[in-house]
């Protein structure tokens, strides 16, 4: 344990769909690399790993909250591959980076401390807000000569699954808005579903992540 840090930690992984995980962002990629900062660590120790299947923008992150509860309650050090593992929301990381009594360790920025971890998700969010702005002009350009972007039949399928997407929802927004109602986690409205043998659109389980969309679409 060296510079006022603790060798205690718990770590946190983070995907934004269960089907993540050729992008070097998925859960083996992220506790490769947490692995690896652990060894470089004194007496590194593990008090629990969580993992969240969510995106990094959602409001709902219910692993992240357990995580910090017992990062204060143990006095140790929340420990994550990148910052955009533990949010992509730059208010959101403010948040935690002032938290009192929580230290937030970055597996690719070893030496970094909060207040730096804080100023390159500030810089990471200008990059790519300035790369979608540099990718709107180029292609707003490119439609001014004529260029037409996409496959037609693959917009067609995307309306098609977009419809369906509509549908799913509405068939269960009702049920789900019904236990948002009665102050329902997303992830206990997962539980819920998941419990009684229903299925999503693809057949898969429920994440709060889809329980978001499908109240999204159900209001819009």
């Amino acid at each position: 344990m060296t510079n006022g840090t603790t060798s205690s930690f718990v770590v946190l992984l983070r995907v934004s769909t269960s089907k993540q995980g050729g992008d070097g962002n998925g859960i083996a990629a992220q506790r490769r690399d947490i692995n690896i900062f652990l060894q470089q660590q004194q007496d590194a120790c593990v008090l629990a790993e969580f993992v969240e299947v969510v995106s990094g923008a959602s409001p709902e992150r219910p692993m992240l909250e357990q995580a910090l509860e017992m990062c204060l309650k143990h006095k140790a050090a929340l420990l994550v591959q990148k910052v955009d593992r533990l949010t992509r929301d730059v208010e959101v990381l403010g948040r935690l980076t002032k938290m009192r009594g929580v230290q937030i360790r970055i597996a690719s920025l070893p030496n970094a401390d909060n207040f730096q971890i804080h100023l390159f998700g500030i810089l990471a969010a200008q990059e790519r807000q300035f790369i979608s702005d540099r990718t709107r002009a180029a292609m707003s350009e490119a439609k001014k000569r004529g260029v037409r972007f996409g496959n037609p039949k693959l917009a067609e399928l995307n309306q098609t699954r977009k419809r369906e997407a509509r549908i799913f929802a509405y068939e269960h927004s009702q049920l789900i808005l019904n236990l948002r109602s009665e102050q329902k986690t997303y992830r206990q409205i997962c539980d819920f579903l998941n419990a009684s043998g229903l299925k999503t659109r693809n057949g898969g389980t429920f994440h709060p992540v889809q329980i978001h969309r499908i109240i999204k679409r159900a209001t819009e």
